[in-house]
């Protein structure tokens, strides 16, 4: 398993109304986020939502095993990655 050093480039592109193909990951994301919590949740408050997708948010970047990582835990793979993380400044406002 490698970790990239190189620093990605970031930044904003306008993805039309209806064309969700264009942003895979993020529709990924949405996809796992309201079949594997939201739709098997109902809350009588706010409170209760934010702590139950709080645990959904802790569960997948600790300990769930994801296929990107070699089913390894986020916290798995940051600990054999030797790379350090490096913000990137932006000129967005």
């Amino acid at each position: 398993m490698h970790c990239n050093s190189s620093v990605p480039i970031v930044g904003i592109s306008y993805i039309p109304p209806g064309t969700p193909w264009n942003n895979g990951y993020i529709e990924s994301f949405d996809r796992r986020l309201r079949a594997e919590c939201l739709n098997r949740n109902h809350w009588t408050s706010l409170l209760e939502a934010r702590a139950v997708i709080g645990d959904f948010k802790d569960e997948r970047n600790q300990r769930h095993r994801h296929s990107a990582l070699g089913y390894l835990t986020p916290v798995e793979y940051a600990t054999r990655c030797g790379h350090t993380h490096h913000p990137v400044a932006s000129d967005i406002n």
